[in-house]
């Protein structure tokens, strides 16, 4: 609460600025319908993107609820990594949203689709570097916070295995991203739906049969973010062709000299 506190107070002395571009007035104020409407079929829809991981997160605390306190710990431990160690792809992805978005609204589709090939391109090298990591010393990053030795294991097992879905899950990010700099963010929506569904399914399936492991929950997940890769990709093809010009406008040129 005393870091928002702050942010607006500094939000608010940062546009009091002379040389702000944005000024106070009481006339743009006034209810306008219309862009409130598109503002909320844009933003509600990506919310639900957000909404949609709480989801995720209730359905595998309830799948390994019968595995006892430790390896909710360790599952609780490791998706706070996992989420600590994506700051730098979502920074990415959210800056990919504004960018595409102001070359799509100046009908430059090549520039469109080279914001997305970059910001995937960039994540891709994160991710990829952050796989290896979890690959070499997940236990560190669970020791970090908890020593207990039960903690440790359920939680190195969960960074190993799912580590192996975060470039999937980085160029998820971007392709989202773009699709909200495109004002339309139901496709991703879709696709995030479509992921808990083929998680959700398989999971509970397995987790009633004998000797289930709790392993075998952080492959469905993979998987299932597998499938939301491709069904993201897809669409967001889909959109481009949909949406975007083949070539950039054309540009007048110079006059020749007489």
């Amino acid at each position: 609460l005393i870091a928002v506190g702050l942010a607006c107070v500094a939000f608010t002395l940062y546009f009091r600025r002379p040389s702000s571009p944005i000024r106070f007035d009481l006339a743009e104020w006034t209810p306008q319908p219309r862009l409130w409407w598109a503002m909320l079929r844009i933003g509600i829809p990506a919310g639900g993107e957000f909404a949609l991981v709480s989801v995720y997160m209730v359905l595998v605390y309830d799948i390994i609820r019968p595995f006892g306190a430790a390896a909710q710990a360790g599952f609780g431990i490791g998706i706070r990594v996992v989420q600590a160690l994506f700051l730098p792809t979502v920074a990415i992805a959210f800056a990919a949203a504004p960018v595409a978005g102001q070359n799509y609204g100046a009908g430059l589709g090549p520039r469109v689709k080279q914001t997305f090939y970059a910001g995937a391109t960039m994540c891709a090298a994160i991710m990829l570097s952050l796989t290896l990591l979890c690959q070499i010393a997940p236990a560190g990053m669970i020791r970090f916070f908890n020593a207990d030795p039960g903690v440790v294991a359920y939680g190195s097992e969960y960074l190993r295995i799912s580590c192996w879905n975060f470039l999937a899950s980085g160029i998820v990010f971007v392709s989202s991203s773009v699709f909200q700099g495109m004002g339309n963010t139901l496709p991703p929506l879709g696709a995030s739906a479509l992921r808990i569904l083929f998680f959700a399914l398989p999971a509970y399936a397995i987790a009633q049969q004998p000797g289930f492991q709790l392993r075998q929950v952080w492959y469905v997940s993979v998987a299932s973010v597998t499938i939301q890769l491709v069904v993201n990709l897809w669409l967001l093809h889909r959109e481009f062709a949909r949406k975007l010009p083949r070539t950039a406008p054309a540009t007048a040129e110079p006059a020749a000299a007489t």
